[in-house]
């Protein structure tokens, strides 16, 4: 907690720096600010003159009439009703003019707020791995939604608003002090006010709104997980304690909106509260004059009419300071996103041949220990390793570091004899190609799952890839074949027919380098044996690394590593291994007792 606010004091200092950065999404739509901008000063001008039209009928042929000067003839009615349609023309054009305003902010909010969520996205597409270790995705979601929609309305609307609002308080109260500057006196005393309330408010508000935004990332990461595992909780029975905690979440974000609240209608209440005071000392020092005959019943109806344009400005101002309180809280935690360096890559370009070596590798996540100690090893293009071991051994930490995801710490991990810092990010991973254990897929066809985004692989090629990995049948019962939509995650495929369909992607790319963690340890005897040897026939002159705990899947490797707490204690073929009786002869015998090896 401390932390946090520490955190939260050192970016007050740079408000304004933070907020300005935000501000270059409004650069290419400046010029529909700045017509906005005006427009709104017209709709001012407009309104200012409504009350001049009011004073000029009260005072002249009104007051004439009550006098008793002229009588209520055919002329006068006349009179009235050209005064009357031009304050109701002043109306329609007051009315029109906010109607383009409010029009041309909801274009350019939507602009801006499009800018914003895309180059947020693009930069979280492009950070390290490390990154999402730390941050759940119901979190990032907040961040890329109602915290860039909270910036988005400071921005679009807040800004041109909060300097029009400054406008108006500064031109009404120039006419006020002009036509009658003893009330306008009583109203300049009590404006300070306003400002010490603000000020007061301001530290207790961003802390409300810091606590409110964190609550609701919190839950809305927890519903997200909660969704993603349904299947884990029914089975587990779940639900009472899965609906426990999320009431939980559920009230510490209540109470935070409550807090928040509660700061706000505070200080709504004692804006209004001074707006009524100034009004009631107006209206008596009003009444004095008029007895004394220093004001015209005419000059008050229009001077009433300029107190509440003066008053809602300053209504409107805490609302404004409410719009910037949220907009801080948000630009803090989309600037921290922002802030976080992008995935490192080198400007090293060519096709990869498959060779790669680990050298003195050490490798740990947070202050854990080491998952990899020391590794040394080589694997030469188109060999086929295996690497087993018990789980926690370093086997998914050893493929993490050949594409990339993470940096090793000491030592080094080189592809084709160059280091993986070195090389382009883009090349790199384009010669890999992974079929993990859990497989993702997107919500949409099998067609561009497989495809993976790339328009120029053929329909007939994504055909045969699938056939060949045994996935012809599936493609076959599917309503639109390869053009069948998938659920979100694949989850109208089986955990097998998932798998498949990985395959095939891996087939159209055709990478130099293979990575097979666990991949076939969700599919049927029958289906893997098809599987084996479609990539037996792939892998030809590839490079391949096998991880696997089914240690029946990699007795014909070229190589098998045997990693025990994240050191390379044996290597060799399944039989040179099992005839040296130990570890890998140990991990042997317990899947397989009885068995003949």
């Amino acid at each position: 907690m401390n932390e946090r606010i520490d955190e939260r004091r050192g970016l007050r200092k740079g408000d304004g720096r933070m907020l300005l950065a935000f501000a270059r999404f409004l650069g290419p739509h400046v010029g529909w600010v700045i017509l906005s901008f005006a427009v709104l000063c017209g709709a001012f001008l407009v309104d200012l003159l409504a009350p001049f039209v009011i004073r000029a009928t009260l005072d002249g042929p009104v007051a004439a009439v009550l006098r008793e000067e002229r009588r209520f003839d055919p002329g006068l009615r006349s009179e009235l009703l050209l005064k009357a349609s031009l304050f109701l023309l002043l109306s329609f054009g007051g009315a029109a003019l906010r109607y383009f305003e409010v029009v041309v902010f909801g274009w350019v909010g939507q602009r801006v707020s499009f800018d914003i969520r895309q180059s947020l996205f693009a930069h979280l597409l492009r950070l390290p791995m490390r990154f999402f270790d730390r941050h759940a995705v119901g979190e990032l979601v907040v961040r890329t939604t109602n915290d860039v929609d909270n910036l988005v309305e400071f921005f679009a609307s807040g800004v041109a608003a909060f300097l029009f609002d400054l406008l108006r308080i500064v031109g009404v109260l120039t006419i006020l002090f002009w036509d009658e500057p003893r009330i306008a006196a009583i109203v300049v005393l009590l404006l300070p006010l306003f400002a010490v309330i603000t000020f007061r408010f301001r530290n207790k508000a961003r802390e409300a709104y810091g606590e409110t935004r964190t609550a609701l990332a919190r839950a809305n990461a927890f519903a997200q997980e909660s969704l993603s595992g349904m299947k884990v909780t029914q089975l587990l029975n779940q639900e009472r304690q899965m609906e426990r905690r999320f009431c939980d979440l559920g009230e510490t974000l209540l109470k935070a909106w409550q807090r928040t609240v509660g700061q706000f209608a505070l200080l709504f209440s004692m804006v209004d509260f001074l707006s009524q005071a100034i009004l009631i000392l107006s209206f008596a020092s009003a009444a004095w004059l008029i007895a004394g005959a220093q004001m015209s019943i005419g000059q008050w109806t229009q001077y009433w009419f300029y107190l509440h344009f003066l008053l809602g400005p300053i209504r409107e101002l805490a609302e404004r300071y409410n719009i910037l309180q949220s907009a801080l809280s948000s630009a803090e935690k989309i600037s921290r996103i922002l802030a976080e360096p992008l995935e490192e890559g080198g400007a090293f370009t060519a096709p990869l041949k498959g060779a790669i070596e680990f050298d003195e590798v050490v490798q740990s996540y947070d202050g854990a220990p080491p998952a990899l100690r020391s590794l040394s090893l080589s694997i030469q293009p188109g060999e086929t390793v295996a690497v087993v071991g018990a789980t926690g051994a370093g086997k998914t930490t050893l493929s993490s570091l050949v594409l990339g995801l993470y940096r090793c710490q000491q030592g080094s991990v080189r592809i084709d004899g160059i280091d993986v810092k070195d090389w382009s990010i883009a090349d790199l991973r384009r010669g890999i190609g992974v079929v993990p254990q859990e497989v993702f897929l997107f919500a949409t066809s099998i067609l561009e799952n497989v495809r993976l985004g790339d328009p120029s692989i053929p329909e007939e090629t994504v055909r045969e890839a699938l056939s060949r990995v045994g996935a012809g049948d599936l493609i076959a019962r599917l309503p639109n074949g390869v053009h069948t939509v998938l659920g979100e995650r694949g989850v109208n495929l089986s955990a097998g027919e998932r798998q498949l369909v990985a395959f095939a992607r891996v087939l159209v790319h055709q990478p130099r380098i293979l990575i097979l963690d666990e991949a076939t340890s969700s599919v049927d005897t029958h289906t893997e044996e098809c599987l084996q040897r479609a990539v037996e026939t792939v892998l030809r002159g590839r490079t391949c690394i096998v991880i696997a705990h089914r240690l029946s899947t990699v007795r014909s490797a070229d190589r098998i590593l045997v990693l025990h707490k994240g050191e390379l204690r044996e290597q060799g073929t399944h039989h040179e291994l099992y005839a040296r009786n130990g570890i890998y002869t140990r991990l042997h015998d317990l899947q397989f007792q009885g068995s003949e090896t």
